[in-house]
């Protein structure tokens, strides 16, 4: 994915972009509040002794930081994969335990499934242009 979305970007190198001035301060401060947010919890969580904990955290974050992401960018599937991302943080937890398997692993192959599939309609959806 990310060799085919270099090429397409190099192909498009000067089609524009949605970040100007305003677009990309907006965007700075919500990715910046992300990372603060996500590493903080993270940290706590280490401090605690709850690391297993800590992938469906930075899960949660990063669901929840991409709804404002939507807004900034005027990409609505973004609306879609933030309430996925989400519910998958928010689920990983209880299947892992049910199927006595790691957080990790599920939050991974969850927020992963919709992250890649997200990243291929887009992909396609650049090429089609």
């Amino acid at each position: 994915m990310a060799l085919a979305g270099g090429i397409v970007g190099w192909l498009h190198w000067s089609d524009g972009t949605i970040f100007g001035p305003e677009t990309g301060r907006n965007f700075g401060i919500v990715v910046g509040i992300e990372f603060a947010v996500a590493g903080i919890g993270a940290l706590v969580l280490a401090l605690i002794k709850r690391r297993e904990f800590i992938p469906p955290w930075v899960a949660f974050v990063v669901g929840v930081h991409l709804f404002p992401v939507a807004v900034i960018l005027h990409y609505p599937l973004l609306h879609v994969v933030a309430a996925l991302v989400t519910a998958a943080s928010l689920v990983a937890i209880p299947v892992a335990r049910s199927r006595s398997l790691a957080i990790s692993f599920v939050t991974g192959l969850l927020t992963g499934t919709v992250l890649l599939t997200a990243a291929v309609y887009s992909l396609v959806t650049a090429l089609a242009w």
